[in-house]
């Protein structure tokens, strides 16, 4: 959470509160600063800080010793590094050692981006590179066996100088970017025996360094390593000090050119030549002469602005300086001891750390000044040149002082008790009063006893004034006047169907902004009006008259519209691209017209067309302006009212803002089928290279955290996101995304980071995103599942068919064979028994003894063994074809039967069906006419052929008694009905069967031609 003070940046900046017994005065900004706190809670994990500094990327890098005590052991504690990307910490998995984690941690910026990472253990030391893009640590190996007890490293030129000590034993070592390293001569012999050195300060030039060291003083090298000479007091023209005294270096930095030095109990600052290496005292900090501190340290950013932090006991003071301009700053006077501090600009952006907690400030140095933060403005009158009375929404009246920036409650009374107004739309003045409104009328305020007296009546919803009257709207009701000497509320017409939200009086014209469109009193008419481009919902909130473009009405949907009063007709002026409601308006000493809207403030040249939004980014106090909450002062300012403080600047010199910074994911969770583990991936190299996640069916939940790496103030950035190009999902000031059991399929992600005016900052992120699905979910599994299904019926199809074709072959094959054993059996008959009865019959006929009654009894048996033989096989059949064939066989029945045979038969059937197929439609009708003879107790029988288009119809027709079809067919003893179908399958024919008791049996035989 941002907690938000207010410093005034001048010459120098001055915070102050004055307290009296009636009023309160508070400093306004020229420069607001807003910071945020982050402490082991918030994930800030970092106690003893030793290094803190921006990596290439823009991430802040903190190195030091843990917060979190190991397994609660007092003073014992782990090494940590975190990242910080402006909103939250990462930390940094640390390269494991022995078995043991290293108590402490020390790192070294390199020039190209890259970390020189000390690690310390309790009895050794070693030395890693670092990469901040990969993570990844990478030993440097030192020419030695022992064990390494201290290792110093300064940034020399573009290598590093590394001090290593071996117990007693010191050496130097030049450290190049290719982890080389080559080594000095030793550059210190320590006073003290047995102890080993503490550097405090490095400072580098082209042709030789400094290096302060707190046990034995401040030495000169040339850069090879030879020692030049040690600081005495006498170089520093100091000779009342004790010669004993030790030298050291508290801090240091760089200034057009020059270094400056700070010694530790040494009052002032001495500006050293590299050229002849001489020290001189100055006076750099205004106070340097006269304050005294037990330590001072100083941190310059790249454009050489200062901050020092001055410690006296155990409280510490920052003093900034910006090229020579002074000011003391109060950005936290409960730090205690020293702290770390970083930044990229001093002007923009401070970074502290203190005893475990964590502080991110940042600056807004917009010629903006603000007034009344967190409350609502209405009406403003300016009552001279240098002061503002401010109504606001609940929290009473104001004075600001526009040139002492304070503002001071303005505090009233009603029958002798405290009274705040509210509600209040304008505010009006005469010799003797203040004139406003509150939420039950009209009142007045005498300037000299502050007592207000209320006019009770209805409240105000708009209000404007010449010098008798006050004309004022009251909503669904009356448009009314006040007569300021009789007191009086007057009534001029009603408003019944109008809802006022502004008012206007040019001449004796009256106009009001209402929903329904702009109403017109004049001359005693009330009219109204409606632009042709007004939509249903561009409600009129705003009006004003300009000196050159007439009558301007703003509407909740962001249309400005000119109005002529002499034709009545409306000009569209302006479109807001956001739609943001045009509140209030002024116009600047150009004729620019700036509508304050619900979403920023918007300069608009109507010469030009041409327009610009300034928002919260550009240091205005609030995005959404409020109604009736704009003043033009005197001087040409602009006092805008919003929803949180008043906004004061000059709009020639308003500047819009741009945010530099780049947009970028900074850690991904999710899991991986793979390696079959969940993965935190927080490489910002790969974070980089992350185009697409593929997530497995089994947990489609995706995590991303993302930042903005650059300067600004976060709580002026909003994120929102959207998949697949729906709505966008806002996130406000958030900057993590939780995706949980996505649907299977491609998504497309897009994360914006976007200002107040919903323009984005850094470029979009855009992911995406393929989320697997379960097999059995999936399409391919109910192809394959559809499919296998198929094949399984299919297979039983085959299954089917082939036991139906070895059915069918079983039952031709019994035809066929039946078929071939009738022809053999009627052969045989016809060959062998009919000839020899011949032979017996040709005997007994020559014998004259012989019976009568037997020779007719051999006549008998030859007639009944040739009707058997040509009932098995027809003889004639394949001579007399098919339809004589059957023909006979009609005649054949009737001679033999007390049955009508009938027929009617086509002669030219042969030449469609072929002898095989006759020969088994003859079978199938001469099986018909034998049941007809043994089952059908018949009269009469006929037989139709027909010779349609297509087939060839046999229909079989008696009147017999009939019998029930479906359960002959299932009966085992119907074997002639069975037989019917067999043979019909097997020419391809269809066979039908039709019997009721009352009209007979009719079977029809249909085949193909």
């Amino acid at each position: 959470m941002f907690l938000k003070n207010n410093l005034l940046f001048f010459f120098f900046i001055v915070y102050f509160y004055t307290i009296d017994s009636t009023t309160q005065q508070l400093v306004s900004s020229d420069t607001s600063v807003e910071y945020k706190k982050f402490d082991i809670h918030k994930g800030f994990g970092v106690y003893s800080v030793s290094f803190m500094e921006f990596d290439n990327l823009g991430w802040l890098w903190v190195s030091g010793s843990n917060l979190e005590l190991i397994d609660g052991k007092i003073h014992e504690r782990s090494a940590i590094i975190q990242r910080y990307d402006g909103n939250r910490f990462y930390t940094v998995p640390l390269p494991n050692f022995s078995g043991s984690p290293p108590n402490f941690i020390k790192l070294y910026k390199r020039l190209d981006g890259q970390f020189y990472a000390v690690l310390i253990w309790q009895n050794k030391e070693k030395i890693f590179l670092l990469n901040p893009e990969t993570l990844v640590f990478k030993e440097v190996i030192l020419p030695s066996s022992k064990e390494n007890k201290d290792i110093c490293l300064f940034s020399y030129k573009d290598f590093f100088m590394v001090y290593v000590r071996h117990n007693t034993e010191i050496k130097l070592f030049q450290l190049n970017k290719n982890l080389k390293l080559t080594e000095y001569p030793t550059p210190i012999t320590l006073q003290k025996e047995n102890t080993y050195p503490i550097f405090s300060n490095f400072i580098g030039f082209e042709d030789h360094f400094i290096l302060s060291e707190s046990r034995s003083g401040v030495y000169i090298y040339n850069d090879n390593g030879t020692l030049l000479k040690k600081l005495t007091l006498s170089d520093l023209g100091l000779t009342n000090k004790d010669p004993n005294f030790l030298i050291d270096i508290d801090t240091w930095f760089k200034r057009d050119g020059n270094i400056y030095v700070y010694f530790t109990d040494i009052e002032g600052c001495y500006k050293y030549s590299s050229k002849n290496k001489k020290w001189e005292k100055t006076i750099f900090f205004d106070l340097d002469k006269t304050d005294k501190f037990n330590k001072q340290l100083v941190f310059s950013d790249v454009k050489e602005n200062l901050i020092k932090q001055e410690l006296s006991g155990v409280n510490s003071q920052f003093k900034f300086n910006f090229k020579n301009n002074f000011y003391r700053a109060p950005i936290n006077t409960n730090f205690i001891n020293s702290s770390k501090i970083a930044s990229r600009d001093l002007s923009k952006e401070l970074f502290i750390e203190n005893k475990g907690s964590f502080y991110h400030y940042t600056f807004d140095n917009a010629n903006v000044s603000t007034f009344l933060k967190n409350s609502s403005i209405r009406g403003m009158l300016q009552l001279n040149s240098n002061e503002v009375l401010v109504s606001t929404q609940d929290s009473g009246w104001f004075l600001i002082n526009l040139k002492t920036k304070t503002t001071k409650q303005y505090k009233m009374t009603m029958n002798g008790q405290p009274f705040i107004p509210k509600a209040s739309r304008a505010i009006f003045e005469d010799e003797t009063n203040y004139w406003s409104s509150y939420d039950k009328g009209i009142i007045s305020i005498d300037k000299k006893t502050q007592e207000v007296t209320p006019f009770i009546y209805y409240e105000v919803a708009a209000m404007v004034e010449d010098e008798k009257y006050i004309y004022y709207g009251i909503p669904f009701y009356n448009l009314m006047k006040f007569d300021k000497e009789s007191k009086k509320n007057i009534t001029l017409t009603s408003t019944s169907k109008y809802d006022v939200q502004g008012i206007l009086k040019v001449g004796n014209s009256i106009y009001l902004a209402c929903e329904e469109g702009l109403v017109v009193f004049e001359n005693e008419k009330t009219t109204l009006y409606n632009p042709k481009e007004k939509q249903e919902h561009s409600i009129f909130i705003s009006i004003i008259q300009h000196p050159t473009y007439g009558i301007l009405l703003g509407t909740r949907t962001g249309e400005l519209f000119q109005f002529n009063p002499q034709t009545k007709e409306f000009t569209l002026l302006y479109k807001d691209k956001l739609n943001a409601s045009i509140a209030t308006i002024l116009f600047d000493n150009k004729d620019g017209i700036w509508m304050n809207t619900y979403n920023g403030i918007v300069s608009y040249n109507p010469e030009t067309k041409a327009s610009t939004r300034f928002t919260m980014n550009d240091g205005l106090s609030f995005y959404e302006a409020n109604r009736y909450s704009a003043l033009k002062t005197g001087n040409g300012f602009f006092l805008v009212g919003t929803l949180n403080g008043v906004s004061y600047f000059n709009p020639e010199e308003l500047t819009k803002k741009v945010i530099d910074a780049e947009f970028r994911l900074t850690a991904t969770t999710y899991f991986d089928k793979t390696l079959k583990k969940e993965i935190k991936e927080k490489s910002p190299q790969k974070l980089k290279d992350l185009k697409s996640i593929s997530l497995p069916p089994e947990s489609k939940n995706l995590e991303l955290q993302f930042s903005l790496f650059g300067i600004y103030d976060s709580n002026k950035i909003k994120y929102r996101y959207r998949l697949n190009k729906e709505l966008w999902v806002d996130l406000f000031t958030d900057t993590e995304i939780r995706l949980s059991n996505l649907s299977a399929g491609k998504h497309i992600l897009e994360i914006e980071a976007i200002d107040s005016a919903n323009k984005n900052i850094g470029k979009p992120i855009v992911l995406s995103i393929f989320a697997g699905e379960f097999f059995y979910k999936s399409d391919w599994f109910y192809f394959l599942f559809f499919l296998g299904i198929f094949v399984i019926i299919f297979w039983f199809y085959l299954e089917e068919r082939k036991k139906h074709v070895l059915k069918e072959n079983f039952s031709n094959k019994i035809i066929s064979t039946q078929e071939e054993e009738r022809s053999r059996i009627a052969k045989e008959l016809h060959d062998s028994i009919g000839q020899r009865l011949l032979v017996l019959q040709k005997t007994f006929s020559k014998n004259k003894n012989q019976e009568e009654t037997e020779l007719k009894m051999i006549n008998d048996v030859i007639n009944e063994v040739r009707n058997i033989s040509h009932n098995l096989h027809p003889f004639q059949f394949r001579k007399l074809g098919l339809a004589k064939s059957l023909e006979n066989m009609m005649d054949a029945f009737q001679k033999s039967s007390e049955v009508f045979y009938s027929y009617e038969i086509d002669d030219d059937i042969d030449v469609y069906i072929s002898k095989e197929k006759g020969l088994f439609i003859f079978r199938m009708l001469q099986e018909c006419i034998a049941n007809v003879e043994k089952h059908a107790n018949a009269t009469a029988c006929n037989l139709t052929i027909i010779n349609e288009a297509k087939i060839i119809r046999f229909v079989l027709k008696d009147n017999g008694s009939g019998f029930m079809v479906n359960n002959a067919m299932n009966s085992n003893e119907s074997l002639g009905l069975k037989s019917l179908q067999e043979r019909a399958q097997f020419i391809s024919a269809i066979l039908n069967i039709q019997s009721n008791s009352k009209t007979g049996t009719i079977i029809t035989i249909k085949i193909a031609k």
